[in-house]
């Protein structure tokens, strides 16, 4: 943890920095407070670890993408996360590091800020909400990649405990609960902060964060047969996804694809609620930037003017869907579903070769060049500066989300009722929208499920939904599969995917202009292991603290 300390030591330091320098006997974060302004600079360092490099950025969007069942990839470092084959040092996977600098930092800040006297009370309250907020989502996520993790609640100095032992998981959910609930309560605005701060914590983020996290915790009960005390914690989500639902200050955006349009990202905070915000860096450049890779490895490497690759800007092609995930968005209840074309890209034509280019299931008209694998289509931006410096927005929660999150509460208290219909519901009209050509399907949910069927509804309509942004994973680890012990993720892997006979990518026919073999990277389906519903502990942290021990199985 000294490492920590020592860096937020250095981001103080960095801070201070000013036309008229002074020179402090004993600096620290408080003797740099003169006004509001300081502490906005400051706050402005707390959000700073989530857009780095090793953040979301880049590398933690590693597990919760590429941890899914959903994506197929052949490479080096993604595989590690595809098929769980994780070793405890690697580099990629930063989420450790990164939310406890984060949460470090909040802690530091938080501490100078209930102190100072020189701030209004208004202002105080909204930089603490704001500080809260970070702090339990950076626990909400500790705790669903590693589980129990050691909670700091103030901030680390030269007389901390550098070695702490984990806590438990009620502890650091009951911890980051209590955090998500205070900056609900305290004065943040609704939806949007005003001017330069367009885009941080609100009390809507923080209801919706909470809303999820209460209903993760839910399932996590409900798994450990403690359902009794899974009640009250679904009770929550449903009432915090209520109070977003009717403030009126979040809408559905009427065209789904005007939430890709990087042109008109900005509207797109319409409905989303919490993003990770990312810029064109003119002043740094690749993965110094302050800059997305989205576009980047979600695009094809044969596909031109795409991000800001200097080499054509083209993809990476690194972050494939699977074929048979494909085959589930666009058949049954998402046949002609709007939601699909929009998030998938199955033909492109690369302007620079002239090769028009098609994937699996399309058939060739004329000469296309065949691949097997469609690609996510959600992050374009042909104006981007490099190939990891693009403009394109992870969103972390839209109220999209906070639909299907209180359908899902709703169901899992009383059944599926019809507020849990008329809930889920809301997705499938907006899915009918369509580009302003309105269409008949998607249909709606018909009535007559059971809990468990609705469940398995909820759980296939957030795969669509939200492909691509990094809830798969997520939701696989957290879903119970019907009234069982076994969530999601063991259903997928241990029998689901081993049906998908055989384990191949599809094989394009020419003479018959069919699709033969599996539909499935193969590379990507591994025997089930309950390990999989967990990350390892960064070896870094067990050599560093003799107190921290791994998770089982890594």
């Amino acid at each position: 943890m000294k490492k920590y300390l020592l860096l937020f030591s250095l981001t103080a330091s960095l801070t201070a920095c000013s036309l008229e320098e002074t020179l402090y006997n004993n600096p620290n974060s408080e003797t740099f407070i003169n006004n509001e302004n300081d502490v906005a600079f400051q706050l402005s360092g707390v959000y700073n670890f989530f857009t780095q490099f090793g953040g979301y950025a880049a590398n933690l969007t590693y597990p919760i993408l590429y941890g899914g069942d959903d994506i197929a990839t052949t490479g080096a470092a993604q595989r590690l996360f595809a098929d769980k084959s994780l070793p405890a040092s690697n580099q990629y996977h930063t989420g450790w590091g990164i939310y406890y600098n984060t949460i470090n930092n909040a802690n530091a800040l938080m501490e100078v800020v209930e102190r100072t006297d020189k701030v209004s009370e208004a202002f105080r309250q909204r930089v603490l909400g704001e500080l809260r907020f970070m702090r339990g989502f950076s626990y909400f996520n500790l705790v669903r990649f590693y589980g129990g993790v050691p909670i700091k609640a103030v901030s680390t100095t030269g007389g901390s405990e550098f070695y702490q032992a984990r806590n438990s998981v009620d502890e650091v959910y009951a911890f980051l609960l209590e955090d998500l609930k205070k900056a609900s309560e305290l004065c943040l605005p609704f939806s949007k902060q005003p001017g330069p701060e367009f885009g941080r914590a609100t009390k809507g983020a923080a209801q919706a964060v909470y809303a999820l996290a209460s209903l993760t915790y839910a399932n996590q009960l409900d798994l450990a047969d403690k359902s009794g005390e899974a009640q009250a914690h679904y009770l929550q989500a449903k009432s915090y996804a209520d109070s977003v639902i009717l403030s009126g200050e979040y809408a559905l955006i009427p065209d789904y694809a005007d939430l890709w349009d990087i042109n008109k990202e900005k509207g797109a905070y319409r409905e989303v609620i919490y993003g990770i915000q990312f810029t064109r860096d003119a002043l740094a450049a690749s993965a110094s930037s302050r800059g997305s890779e989205l576009a980047y490895y979600t695009q094809p490497s044969t596909r031109n003017n795409v991000c800001g690759n200097v080499t054509d800007g083209l993809g990476a092609g690194t972050l494939r869907i699977q074929p048979w995930f494909y085959d589930y968005c666009t058949t049954g209840d998402f046949e002609n579903d709007y939601r699909a074309e929009v998030s998938f890209t199955t033909t492109w034509l690369n302007t620079i070769t002239g090769v028009t280019r098609i994937t699996y299931p399309l058939v060739r008209t004329t000469n296309e060049t065949v691949e097997a694998y469609p690609y996510i289509d959600k992050y374009k931006d042909p104006d981007g500066y490099q190939a990891r410096n693009n403009e394109n927005d992870l969103f972390i929660t839209r109220l999209a989300e906070v639909y299907l999150i209180k359908a899902e509460a709703e169901n899992e208290l009383n059944g599926p009722t019809e507020e849990a219909y008329a809930a889920f519901n809301k997705l499938r009209e907006r899915a009918r929208l369509a580009d302003g050509n309105a269409r008949e399907t998607p249909l709606n949910l018909a009535a007559g499920l059971t809990k468990e069927e609705f469940r398995r509804k909820i759980f296939d309509e957030r795969g669509l939904e939200l492909v691509g942004e990094g809830h798969r994973w997520f939701d696989l680890v957290r879903m119970r599969y019907q009234q069982t012990n076994k969530t999601m993720m063991e259903h997928q892997y241990a029998d689901f995917l081993p049906t998908l006979l055989p384990h191949t990518a599809p094989t394009y026919v020419s003479a018959s202009k069919t699709w033969t073999g599996g539909r499935v990277q193969p590379l990507n389906i591994v025997p089930f292991h309950k390990k999989f519903l967990i990350w390892p502990i960064p070896s870094s942290e067990i050599d560093a603290n003799p107190a921290m021990t791994q998770n089982e199985n890594w």
